[in-house]
């Protein structure tokens, strides 16, 4: 047995629990009542349960009854406008793969932006960051921080080169002048970048301060500990462009480039695709600015 009942027995029972009779279901869907009737107890028998309530020739939806029938909405509901979109060649719909940290730090807050210029598409985020999403084509659009340009397959568009540097909140600004004071500061990691002090440390000429410190799930978090005074964080510069301008995180030794740079990247046979291309130009426009 499947983990998936057969298809036609849940199309007909979503038309007769939708509609609370099977001859209704039968009008709709241009067969008998016997055929309704002969789907549903196919699927609860598949089911093992009962799944209408049958009395005085009308039917009632029994609570798992209730819970399929939700179910049944959302992927049909679903199917209906993806299958829909496929028809006429539009995808409203633009799914964005990239860090938390940045989604959070950089591109949340100027994407009301984008939502004004362009209402009809709908932008969807997802944590999963890998080149195969795109090949696939569960999603659109992959921005992430990769040491080398991508295959040939994949179309990449420079973001920034990345440039990262130790931050604090301007409390610590008196104890550090210089890399050597870090061993009497309070540092802080993210768990999604684990080698950022170890990476910082060989480009700077410092040492790595990996082993010490608190240790938070991410960066953004790590950022907000930093911001509120916990101590300090190694991040990139793009991502805290606000807080270095409006003082809430200094960079007391200042940036260093590394070896890798953020690239927005996307299928190379669908760089054309009108909601990729309007997103990239909204993009570039945006860095601009900076």
């Amino acid at each position: 047995m499947t983990g998936l009942p057969p298809l036609r027995a849940l199309h007909y029972f979503y038309q007769a629990a939708l509609h609370s009779s099977f001859s209704v279901a039968a009008a709709r869907l241009h067969v008998t009542h016997s055929a309704i009737s002969h789907q549903v107890r196919q699927l609860e028998s598949w089911m093992g349960k009962p799944l209408f309530v049958r009395a005085s020739g009308r039917v009632k939806l029994t609570s798992h009854g209730e819970r399929l029938l939700l179910s049944c909405q959302k992927a049909f509901n679903e199917l209906a406008a993806t299958s829909e979109g496929i028809r006429n060649g539009l995808r409203h719909q633009l799914n964005i793969a990239c860090a938390p940290s940045f989604l959070a730090q950089w591109l949340i807050p100027r994407l009301g932006g984008f939502y004004q210029r362009h209402p009809e598409i709908d932008v969807q985020f997802q944590g999963i960051m890998d080149v195969d999403q795109l090949r696939s084509e569960h999603a659109d659009v992959l921005i992430m921080s990769y040491e080398q340009q991508p295959d040939e397959d994949v179309d990449a568009t420079l973001v920034t080169a990345d440039y990262i540097g130790p931050l604090c909140a301007p409390r610590f600004a008196n104890g550090f002048k210089q890399a050597a004071d870090l061993a009497s500061l309070p540092i802080l990691h993210a768990d999604t970048r684990r080698q950022a002090w170890s990476e910082w440390a060989a480009l700077y000429g410092a040492e790595s301060q990996e082993h010490s410190g608190k240790h938070f799930d991410n960066l953004t978090l790590g950022i907000q500990a930093a911001r509120n005074g916990l101590g300090v964080i190694m991040a990139p510069r793009l991502l805290v462009r606000k807080e270095l301008e409006d003082g809430s995180l200094i960079a007391p030794l200042g940036f260093v480039r590394a070896a890798r740079a953020t690239w927005m990247m996307t299928k190379q046979s669908r760089r054309d695709d009108v909601e990729i291309a309007l997103f990239r130009h909204w993009l570039g426009e945006e860095l601009l600015q900076q």
